[in-house]
């Protein structure tokens, strides 16, 4: 694990704006933390080649999209061994469904977030990428119910 990077107020404010806005013109941002435009643009760069700023996204409304469903699933996989590993983790790279993937500690090996028009969609995921992947011991999915919280910005 990284060390975590020291910042100051003028970088710390910075990353929150871009947080809330990343349309943000280095103007807008050096107006609303009291810096000049040059060091801001300098800062700025600097994170970036850093690799604090890992990209700049539009979130998109998933429902109106017609992803009306959101899927956790937990997954087991039969063996430990790494070319199993690297192979269910190839597999799940390749699907646009899968929003997240994370490595877990505990009763499952992956949680995955997908997204998915319906649950015959759903299924159509579990056919394709997950009973044909023979590293996959047990999967259990959870259908979300409805969306209480979900924000990217870090609390800084």
């Amino acid at each position: 694990m990284s060390q975590p990077v020291e910042l100051d107020g003028f970088e710390r404010a910075i990353l929150v704006a871009l947080q809330k806005n990343a349309r943000l013109s280095v103007q807008e941002i050096a107006d609303s933390i009291g810096l000049s435009a040059s060091p801001t643009w300098r800062r700025i760069k600097a994170m970036q080649d850093a690799g604090l700023v890992l990209d700049y996204v539009a979130r998109l409304d998933a429902a109106k999209l017609g992803f009306g469903q959101t899927v956790f699933a937990n997954v087991t996989l039969i063996k430990h061994q790494r070319e199993a590993m690297r192979d269910f983790e190839r597999a799940i790279l390749e699907r646009p469904e899968v929003l997240q993937c994370f490595s877990m500690t505990g009763s499952a090996d992956y949680i995955i977030r997908a997204v998915v028009r319906d649950a015959a969609h759903y299924e159509r995921f579990l056919q394709e990428a997950v009973f044909t992947n023979p590293a996959i011991q047990h999967i259990s999915s959870h259908f979300a119910l409805r969306e209480i919280k979900n924000v990217t910005a870090l609390p800084l």
